[in-house]
Parts: C-alpha cells; sequence; structure tokens
C-alpha cells in the first residue's frame, strides 16, 4: 500500500507503519479511498495522510486539493497540511511535533533532515479543514490528489456540516501552564539578545505562542515570576520610590508587552479572532512591589497597596474588563525563599501567609470593575480548605486532579459559591492515546468543572527533536527554530485538544438548556460508566494530618487514569453525538 488516509484519532508508528494504538486494531480502519468527516460551521476537522518514504524520497509528491461541493462551496484555501515529526521513544518512531507544509506551493519531500531518523520508512501528513461560519449546512463532496511521476492516487473527501455554530470565546479554559521566558532559549534570535525586552523581539515571539495557544482553543499561561519572588523583565511596570513615595514609573513596556493581547488585537487574523485573554497572572508576589525582607511591617502593606490602587487606574483606564487578573502565591519554602508554602499548602501552620496577604490585597483591589482575583493552587489540604474561611477569601481554586476526585461535593459547593474551579495534572506522554487529551475537557462537562491546567507545557528539553523531555509531558508545542521558523509548532496532541475543546465548547452552549443533562448522558453513556466513574473514593487517611501523607500512599488510593483502556474511537462517538444534539439533530 502506497498511500491511505486515517482519521484524527489514530496515529501509525514510523518504522514499521503499524498502528501506534495497536490494542485498538479493531477500532482502526485505514481509507484506500476516501474519507467522511463532520462538523460545525466555525470549526476544524482533521485527518490524516499516510505514504511510503520511498515513494516521497524519489522527487517528491505533489498535493493537491479540490475545492468541496455542496450547496456551495468550501474553498481549498481552507486546508492547512503539516508534516508529522517523528521522535524516538524506547523502540518506537512515535509522530507528535508538526511542520507547517505549504500544499499550494511545495512537494512533500522526505526526510525533513538529513542525520534523524534514520531507519523512518513512513511520511504521515496531518490535515487540518477549517470550515467558515457562512457555510451553509449540509453535505460537501471534493477530493484530495497526491502524484509523483506516473503514479497518481486521488481520494475523495466528504465533509458533513450540522446547523450550529462553535462560539468565539470558551466556556471550559484549557489552561497550558509555563514559565515566564522559558522560550527564548531555544531560538537563535533572542538567545543571546540582551535587549529582547526592549526591542520588542521577545514580545513579538510570546505573542506568537499565544497566537498558537488561542487558534487551539487554549490559553498559553506563563507565571511571571520565579521561585525567590524575582519578576521576570518585562511581566511587571518599572518602579521607583519607597514607602508611601512608592509609585510606578512607567506602564510603557508593560503595556507594549500586554496591551494587545488584553484588548484582543494580538488574535486579529485567527479563525477565532480578537478574544481577549481569559487570565493573566499578576506579577504581585511576597517579594513584589513591596520587599519580603518588610512583611509584617507597616511599609509593607503600605506598597503593596499604592501599587495595587495604581494597577486598578490603569486598568480601568484602559479598559481591560474581560480578561481575570490572577493574583497568586507560587512560594514554596523547600527552595528556602521563604519560610512558607503559598502554593498547594501542606502545613496548616502556613496558611496565615494566605490570610495576611490575600486580605491586604483584598482591600486594595475592591470597587472596580477590573476582574482581579486572588487564587490558590491546592492538593493535600483541599479537604479542609473548600468549606473554610479561604472559600471567601479565595475567588479561584485549581485543584490537583486525583485529590479533587475524593471530593465530589467540592462541585457543587464550589458552584453556588460563585468560585472558579479548575482542576490540574500533566500533559499524557507522546506514547498515550491520544484519548488522554480527550478526557480532560470530557470530565469538565461531566463534572461541572470550569476548566483545567497543564503543569508547565513548555519544557521542551535540549534534545526535543530526538526526543522531547519526560516523553513529552512537559510540552503540548515545540521551537520552530529548526526548521527556520520565528514562533512554536504545533504537537498532534495539540490539535487533539483543540478537538476535543470545540466539542466542549459546543456542548457548553447548551449548558442552562433543557438540553444539558443529555450532553452528561453522552459522555457518560460512551465511556461506558456511571456518573460515579470521574470520581474517587476517600482513602483511610484522608481525616489524618495532610503533611503525614506520603506519596505512595496517595497513588495508591488512585485508581488508573480515565483514559486507561479506552479506544480512541470514543472520540469519534461523543463527538458525533454531540455534534448531532446541539443542532437538534438527535
Amino acid at each position: 500500500m502506497k498511500a491511505y488516509l486515517i482519521g484524527e484519532h489514530f496515529r501509525i508508528e514510523g518504522r514499521t507503519g503499524a498502528l501506534l494504538e495497536e490494542e485498538f486494531l479493531c477500532d482502526f480502519r485505514p481509507f484506500e479511498d476516501g474519507i467522511a468527516l463532520e462538523g460545525c460551521r466555525k470549526s476544524y476537522v482533521s485527518f490524516q495522510i499516510v505514504l511510503d518514504l520511498e515513494l516521497v524520497k524519489a522527487d517528491g509528491v505533489k498535493l493537491s486539493f479540490e475545492a468541496l461541493q455542496g450547496a456551495e462551496h468550501i474553498s481549498q484555501d481552507e486546508y492547512e497540511t503539516f508534516y508529522e515529526w517523528f521522535h524516538e521513544l524506547g523502540d518506537r518512531l512515535i509522530p507528535d511535533a508538526l511542520v507547517p507544509f505549504d500544499w499550494q506551493r511545495d512537494k512533500l519531500k522526505m526526510p525533513l533532515d538529513a542525520e534523524y531518523p534514520s531507519d523512518q520508512k513512513v511520511v504521515a501528513i496531518w490535515v487540518d479543514l477549517f470550515l467558515p461560519e457562512g457555510t451553509t449546512p449540509g453535505e460537501y463532496h471534493g477530493a484530495l490528489c497526491l502524484a509523483a511521476d506516473a503514479w497518481k492516487k486521488r481520494f475523495q473527501v466528504s465533509v458533513k456540516v450540522y446547523d450550529a455554530v462553535l462560539p468565539d470565546e470558551s466556556r471550559i479554559i484549557a489552561d497550558l501552564n509555563c514559565y515566564a521566558d522559558a522560550i527564548s532559549a531555544h531560538f537563535p534570535h533572542l538567545a543571546d539578545n540582551d535587549k529582547r525586552y526592549d526591542d520588542g523581539s521577545y514580545f513579538e515571539l510570546e505573542t506568537e505562542f499565544h497566537r498558537m495557544a488561542h487558534s487551539h482553543r487554549c490559553l498559553f499561561h506563563p507565571l511571571c515570576y520565579k521561585h525567590s519572588g524575582t519578576v521576570v523583565e518585562s511581566y511587571a511596570p518599572a518602579l521607583e520610590g519607597a514607602g508611601s513615595f512608592i509609585h510606578v514609573k512607567s506602564w510603557e513596556r508593560f503595556d507594549r508587552h500586554f496591551g494587545a493581547l488584553l484588548d484582543g488585537s494580538a488574535f486579529k487574523g485567527t479563525k477565532r479572532g480578537p478574544v481577549p485573554l481569559p487570565f493573566l497572572y499578576m506579577p504581585f508576589n511576597l517579594s513584589w512591589p513591596a520587599n519580603y525582607m518588610k512583611w509584617g511591617k507597616k511599609g509593607y502593606k503600605t506598597e503593596l497597596v499604592r501599587i495595587a490602587r495604581e494597577f486598578v487606574r490603569h486598568f480601568e483606564e484602559k479598559g481591560w474588563l474581560s480578561t481575570r487578573f490572577e493574583l497568586f502565591l507560587n512560594h514554596k519554602k523547600r527552595y528556602r525563599f521563604f519560610p512558607y508554602d503559598g502554593d498547594e499548602i501542606r502545613f496548616r501552620e502556613d496558611e496565615v501567609v494566605l490570610d495576611e496577604f490575600y486580605g491586604m490585597c483584598r482591600e486594595a483591589f475592591s470597587s472596580t470593575p477590573v476582574r482581579f482575583i486572588t487564587r490558590m493552587d491546592s492538593s493535600w489540604n483541599f479537604g479542609n480548605h473548600f468549606k473554610s474561611r479561604f472559600n471567601r477569601l479565595l475567588d479561584m481554586w485549581v485543584v490537583g486532579k486525583c485529590i479533587n476526585e475524593w471530593f465530589p461535593e467540592s462541585a457543587q459547593y464550589m458552584a453556588n459559591n460563585g468560585n472558579i474551579h479548575f482542576v490540574y495534572g500533566s500533559l499524557s506522554a507522546i506514547d498515550q492515546p491520544l484519548s488522554a487529551m480527550f478526557t480532560w475537557p470530557m470530565q469538565c462537562l461531566a463534572t461541572g468543572m470550569m476548566g483545567f491546567t497543564f503543569w508547565n507545557t513548555a519544557g521542551f528539553g535540549k534534545d526535543w527533536l530526538k526526543t522531547p523531555l519526560e516523553g513529552g509531558t512537559q510540552a503540548i508545542f515545540y521551537p520552530g527554530a529548526p526548521f527556520g521558523l520565528k514562533a512554536p509548532v504545533p504537537s498532534i496532541r495539540l490539535k487533539a485538544l483543540r478537538n476535543a475543546m470545540q466539542t466542549a465548547d459546543l456542548a457548553a452552549t447548551l449548558q442552562g438548556s433543557a438540553l444539558q443533562d443529555s450532553v452528561v448522558d453522552i459522555i457518560n453513556s460512551h465511556y461506558g460508566q456511571s456518573p460515579d466513574f470521574w470520581w474517587n473514593k476517600k482513602p483511610e487517611f484522608i481525616n489524618d494530618p495532610a503533611h503525614t501523607w506520603t506519596n505512595t500512599g496517595i497513588n495508591d488510593a488512585v485508581k488508573m487514569a480515565q483514559y486507561t483502556g479506552k479506544s480512541p474511537a470514543i472520540m469519534e462517538r461523543i463527538q458525533s453525538s454531540i455534534l448531532k444534539l446541539a443542532s437538534g439533530r438527535e
């Protein structure tokens, strides 16, 4: 077989051409003649082209698409194509990074790199097709063609467009956590440029990461200060003076950095349009704007409150009223900069820092339409905290996924109190089924969570082209520098997450309607489980002091990840059912 098509939910191993998710072979269908897709307006549909490497090596293969014909036509310009880059994990070549390929201009040429991977046998192309908002619902038919010398192959492409429109804004947030300027070191034009915050070159690159996340219905979310409390340059305005004379010296660089992200103009030209960032970390922490050396003294509160009120005035003047601005303590005493854990509090005596710091912040940020919110990331003591005084002190809770699942009662309690309730965890590795990415937004729909956070999504590693750091569990996109790009390149897992988020955001439009319960029923039925599937039984040690818990005990008390043993075909079935429900067809 020289060439065939596969759906978006499976992947092909690069050395053998075999199905990567081999345990689900019974659900896998290669398409030798054509593929049928379905989606709603203002969404993407995806599939893959697989070819023998030898075919592509010769003189290259010309790929072309025809417009799709139906009630009108969907232009071939709506197709985007990417080479799938194969990484080595164990004895397998696994595709993840996606290298942009201009099918209208260039032939398919392989290998992409002269040295790696030397034993790749197949080529895979990821294809995205966007269905514009103005598309008339109905059936559309077109084709794609592959041609090399005297060899040609033609595939039919059919798309069923449902009468539903995907909203620009997400009701469920896919939060791609990372750390301020973790990206410059991977781009030669910035790595040695110590003026990158002044000349704007860093802002241009970071905006490309924001745009890529936005286009994939996610939030690129860099924390702006280090464990020492030092704020990374340009993530806070310049200050001068001290005590009652402290003030913002200049907003100029801060505004250049964030202004277009907060008014949405940074996202012009994307398919979702200019939607402002839904969340942004603020630089406020135990050492900014007041030095921690003043903690406990009157001068500390004076400086904190004065600068906080300048933020209020400036943000009101700018009209930045859509974004939620997070006040968050990420301090951990094990790093020896501070004597408290502000993040994931394990020892109850550390709670005092939240009381004091957020109490001062509440006073400073009251009575403004700007949406400043207090946030805590919680794990060990979540069961002690969510019904305590902290529920009144904190607006946003980001809770370790496995521990959150011991407290099903927290979801409704948080909702009744108007709290923002996320869960957090790590990305799935590149060798895990793509259904792992799909489960996160589905779990939010099924349980009432408002979003989920992936920890550290820009930790690529030094040799990510061969094997990403920790099997890809710390990267959802990659630096485009090796391919001559001053921008990131996406991953297959990011595409899978985007398509899952499309389903989740479409389903979320039904919240508050008579169809809301039907969404949950669809999800649970396709997973083949009762609603209790998403929660875990409380362990015996739950009432012991949290600082006595061990990681072994926690791991033993957590059942296997929800996606384990679940076929990628689950995604296709749920997507199809929700499309029909949202368009009034089911």
